[in-house]
């Protein structure tokens, strides 16, 4: 009796042990493969972010374009100079964040806040109007209906990261400091910001002429602001990435025909 007991003791001994070998390599390779999957899925998330924004930049333009077409200006162009209105040097005061935004959810904004412009490219914009308003190139693409008119400029504004798309100008940093019209994409995380210029400027893109990597610097898209309240600019070389490619920055896209100034 005294050997069966330990026997079965034995038996019960051996049926509580822990992980063989081959059963550990297991959980270590089923572990690995959820990891892999899901920093791929992560990466594909990231990647269709920023196709989403690379698709909206062109598809603003696209607009820009057409209002040209249909009026013979671009939008929040009052005067028909070839220059929207809005400073874009000055528009991180207007537009820093969701609270900082000064977009109008007025339906039908009075032309003394950024109304569309009326008239014609010889017929300058209507009484009243600021041709600066940040609101005014959306009024103008509302007033054409190339854009959905029962929807606000607050709304229309608004790019993937809850933050702000802006059409303006600015006087280029580089090159000829011929005054531009640009596209600017207002607080993305920075490595959305790297892929944004990847896909619009090709990869690796270098200084045209000179095999320098851009980095930010030039080609049609450049960081226009680098988050930490500092003036805005027109080109430079990302933001330290000790930081992290999570921080937010602003980026401008040189949407006019011409080929941006190195």
């Amino acid at each position: 009796m005294h050997q069966r007991i330990q026997r079965a003791l034995a038996a019960q001994r051996r049926g509580q042990g822990g992980f063989t070998m081959v059963e550990l390599a297991i959980v270590l390779v089923i572990a690995g493969i959820i990891l892999v999957a899901a920093l791929k899925g992560t990466d594909m998330i990231n990647k269709a972010k920023i196709e989403r924004v690379v698709s909206d930049i062109k598809g603003l333009q696209g607009m820009a374009f057409e209002h040209e077409k249909r009026t013979g200006r671009l939008p929040g162009d009052c005067n028909g100079d070839g220059i929207i209105g809005v400073i874009l040097s000055n528009a991180p005061a207007n537009v820093v964040r969701l609270a900082g935004a000064t977009y109008t959810d007025d339906p039908n904004p009075m032309a003394t806040t950024g109304g569309a412009c009326s008239g014609n490219a010889t017929g300058g914009g209507g009484v009243g109007v600021v041709e600066t308003n940040i609101n005014t190139p959306w009024s103008d693409l509302r007033k054409a209906n190339l854009v959905d008119p029962n929807r606000v400029n607050r709304q229309l504004a608004k790019n993937q990261t809850n933050n702000w798309y802006a059409f303006g100008s600015m006087t280029s940093a580089v090159g000829s400091n011929a005054v531009t019209n640009y596209i600017v994409v207002y607080d993305i995380p920075l490595w959305m910001a790297k892929g944004i210029d990847v896909a619009i400027d090709g990869p690796d893109p270098v200084t045209m002429g000179t095999g320098t990597q851009d980095g930010g610097q030039v080609g049609r898209v450049r960081l226009f602001h680098n988050g930490t309240g500092g003036v805005s600019i027109d080109g430079a070389a990302w933001p330290n990435a000790n930081q992290g490619d999570d921080q937010l920055v602003a980026v401008s896209f040189q949407f006019d025909r011409a080929v941006p100034a190195n």
